[in-house]
């Protein structure tokens, strides 16, 4: 799954130098451009994107009044030569404000804020009861030099790796270490599809094909790619509705 973006910048080569940027890394992908305020609201109410890059001296609708006439809140990195809005931008709870010109490491840094904000919003809030919703629906990966977003969706199996996970995905041979812990991932999960069924592990409920009882309360799981893993005695209650009663 890529993250939407929409480029708005009165100059052309401002555009040119963000599309360049953004086309060197496949998990953002450009829904559409405009030179003008006006246009960016439309294109904005449109398109629904992730990520908004906005100048704020434009014809028209200066980007901090497109920003807070936006019906929705997108991840909003400002790109501008005028140092001297970046205190309202932040006010509005911009997610950075890159001033021109900037470098590619500067931009990625801005990329990595708006990632983290989006996962913000999909993850369920501490201590509330949530709808299915507000469970993420993906995942943002720092590779070297990139970000990966992996698709929910496209997690089979997930296993602790020292301070970080190791997520077992469909579209890939390989797994993706992510920096989190597995208590935080688990809340960030919707238990009607994932089940936490060792400290070290959390797999998908429909990838589960067999359950080989042991004799301490124990179980082994197999999954449909063939893994084998160990549900602990502790976490059996996390299947029941799978397998009842596992005594």
């Amino acid at each position: 799954m890529k993250l939407s973006c929409l480029i708005v910048d009165d100059e052309p080569l401002a555009r040119a130098g963000i599309r360049h940027l953004l086309s060197q890394q496949q998990q953002f992908e450009i829904t559409a451009e405009a030179d003008n305020g006006t246009d960016a609201l439309r294109l904005a109410q449109l398109h629904q994107p992730d990520i908004i890059f906005l100048d704020i001296q434009m014809p028209g609708l200066d980007g901090l009044s497109v920003f807070k006439q936006l019906a929705s809140k997108p991840a909003v990195i400002f790109c501008t030569a005028y140092a001297e809005h970046a205190v309202t931008a932040f006010e509005l709870s911009a997610v950075d404000y890159l001033l021109k010109p900037f470098s590619p490491e500067r931009f990625q840094q801005a990329l990595f804020k708006a990632c983290g904000k989006i996962i913000g919003k999909l993850s369920r809030p501490a201590n509330t009861i949530s709808p299915a919703t507000s469970y993420v629906d993906r995942l943002t990966i720092r590779d070297p030099g990139r970000l990966r977003i992996v698709d929910v969706n496209d997690i089979s199996w997930i296993e602790s790796a020292g301070n970080y996970v190791d997520i077992h995905v469909y579209s890939q041979p390989k797994s993706y270490l992510l920096r989190d812990t597995m208590a935080a991932l688990e809340q960030k999960l919707d238990p009607a599809v994932f089940a936490r069924i060792h400290r070290s592990s959390i797999v998908r409920k429909s990838d589960i094909v067999e359950l080989r009882p042991g004799d301490k309360g124990d179980a082994e799981v197999l999954l449909k790619c063939g893994s084998l893993l160990t549900m602990s005695r502790r976490h059996r209650a996390a299947l029941a509705e799978l397998f009842g009663n596992l005594n």
